[in-house]
């Protein structure tokens, strides 16, 4: 977050300089309020920028055998060019690579689901995924299993086998 605060306040002077080198080129001839606006410009474009690209660049950061299952698109009244072209504020990945199975259990699979959230810290979540039934359901990290090693689920959410997390943990692991 500081860090896009920081490349605003720059662009917002780099756009000021290049604004005063034209005027100087122009031989002053420009209104003065022109210096301002193009340092507004430049920080609102700066800005718009960073929000477009926090997906993509994110994207990129993701350790192999990670799988992307979901993406919201942000759209909102007070960002109207947002219903033209929306851009992606968080998604979820599963950690394929990192798929648990259980000899007991061999219906249930074991993996991470990391929830990543513009402006918000990343939440890593260990989910247990039911391929016969459709399944799933978040563990609780402290007390994930029974003395007899079965697995402590507080709730099952019926998924689906359509479900993409489902889905990709099912044929993955």
């Amino acid at each position: 977050m500081y860090i896009d605060i920081i490349t605003i306040i720059a662009a917002g002077f780099a756009a000021a300089g290049i604004v005063m080198i034209l005027n100087r080129l122009t031989g002053k001839r420009l209104p003065r309020w022109v210096i301002p606006a193009g340092a507004g410009a430049g920080m609102i474009l700066m800005s718009l920028s960073n929000e477009y690209r926090w997906y993509p660049r994110t994207l990129d950061l993701l350790p192999e055998g990670f799988e992307v299952v979901s993406e919201a698109k942000h759209r909102a009244i007070y960002s109207p060019w947002t219903y033209v072209v929306p851009y992606v504020d968080r998604f979820a990945a599963v950690d394929i690579a990192g798929i648990k199975r259980n000899d007991t259990q061999p219906d249930l699979r074991l993996s991470r689901v990391i929830f990543f959230t513009r402006w918000e810290p990343v939440r890593v979540v260990p989910v247990v995924f039911d391929c016969v039934q459709g399944r799933s359901a978040l563990l609780d990290p402290n007390g994930m299993f029974n003395d007899d090693g079965t697995i402590r689920v507080a709730r099952w959410d019926q998924t689906g086998m359509d479900d993409p997390a489902t889905a990709m943990v099912c044929k993955g692991g």
